[in-house]
């Protein structure tokens, strides 16, 4: 689960295909959560705060904006959420708008079901229109908080995915494959022994082409000993094992998820990966590397960056255009130009390029990109317009 906060709007991202999946079992009187935390942004980490006056220690899971994905704390509650299509919930009037940081709040004072549910009720949910949470406590109940629906359940099993419970009458019709392979595994009979829950969380991750993501890390949460097993980069073999208690006892501790794991050969390519490609978008803006095509080409090439530039698009393109705006126009052409071959949307480095040689006065290069532009977005009435200009002044 991705959360970024917008003014007064919660929003859960977990990656343009939004696949995270949580599941809950129990048996015998003990309760056990698992988590596939599925993106691309592989700065995890898991870190551990002990509780002040009158509140529960907890360890949190998230990325290095230490904006808590997922939580346990030390009674036994366990949250996560999950990206889901946009929609517009029903109104609330006259209550407060739930915030981000209330998560936090929640996990610190809260031990049970029903008071999360307590907590949440007097709040409009509506910030939540493009997430979904669902926490479970020690005693198996679970509740389920879409943007304007509570649904408390206390179903010995449940799988929960990338979709609103409430607005799904048909769970045969969820086209995600992972929760379907998923659902199929828990109904011939779960168990809660750790194989079993190692197995199905493999079941559920997601592997991504070209080693781009998928499952970051996976969290087993034992929630009566207070235990997480914490498996990194789709790897089921390796896990780390956290003992809450024992981790509180200590000094407040943050680490780096990767780190514990290095012997995980694509995981750790992954992290470099998209870790270069971060201080790729930075040498773009504050250094003078857009101004030489071929140091810029070669940069690229040793860098070994793999296709993680495709998930840069909105920093790379806004350097891009910053560069137009302050007329540096062959800064612009090279980074229009590199990042061509990665972009999902080419027809916008081709309307840049277009718009930066028109500046140069280079008609018949302008004309041929935005020419370019039109054969992957044939109908932009801006760059017809744009095309249809250089004609006439061509002579065309």
């Amino acid at each position: 689960m991705i959360l970024k906060l917008l003014p007064l709007l919660l929003v859960f991202n977990c990656f343009y295909s939004g696949a995270c999946t949580v599941y809950k079992i129990t048996q015998s009187g003990k309760t056990f959560v698992g988590n596939n935390e599925d993106y691309w942004n592989s700065n995890t980490r898991i870190w551990f705060e002990k509780g002040k006056a009158e509140e529960y220690g907890c360890m949190f899971v998230g990325y290095d904006d230490m904006y808590p994905q997922g939580a346990m704390n030390e009674k036994g509650l366990v949250y996560d959420g999950f990206a889901i299509d946009d929609y517009i919930p029903g109104k609330q009037p006259g209550k407060p708008i739930f915030k981000a940081d209330m998560m936090k709040v929640i996990m610190k004072t809260c031990e049970t079901i029903e008071e999360v549910y307590a907590f949440l009720e007097k709040y409009d949910l509506s910030s939540l229109r493009r997430g979904m949470l669902m926490f479970v406590d020690k005693s198996g109940t679970f509740l389920i908080v879409e943007a304007d629906t509570l649904i408390k359940s206390e179903e010995a099993t449940y799988l929960a995915s990338n979709f609103c419970p409430s607005r799904t009458p048909d769970l045969d019709a969820v086209d995600l494959s992972y929760y379907q392979k998923g659902r199929k595994m828990l109904t011939m009979g779960a168990d809660t022994s750790l194989s079993y829950l190692i197995a199905l969380s493999d079941t559920t991750h997601q592997r991504w082409p070209l080693n781009s993501g998928g499952t970051l890390y996976t969290t087993i949460y034992d929630l009566s000993e207070g235990t997480i097993n914490l498996f990194f980069y789709h790897d089921y073999t390796h896990s780390v094992k956290f003992k809450l208690a024992d981790e509180l006892s200590k000094e407040d501790a943050i680490l780096v998820i990767p780190s514990l794991f290095p012997d995980n050969v694509k995981g750790q390519q992954q992290f470099q990966r998209y870790n270069k490609t971060k201080e790729l978008v930075r040498l773009l803006q504050e250094t003078n590397l857009c101004k030489d095509s071929t140091a810029l080409e070669g940069y690229i090439k040793s860098a070994d960056l793999g296709p993680m530039p495709d998930f840069f698009e909105n920093e790379i393109m806004t350097v891009g255009r910053d560069f137009l705006d302050k007329n540096e126009l062959l800064s612009a052409i090279n980074v229009f130009k590199m990042y061509l071959s990665y972009s999902q949307y080419p027809w916008i480095c081709y309307d840049g390029l277009g718009e930066a040689y028109l500046k140069r006065k280079e008609y018949r290069s302008a004309l041929f990109f935005y020419t370019e532009s039109l054969k992957v977005l044939p109908d932009n009435m801006q760059t017809l317009k744009q095309v249809k200009k250089l004609k006439k002044r061509l002579n065309m």
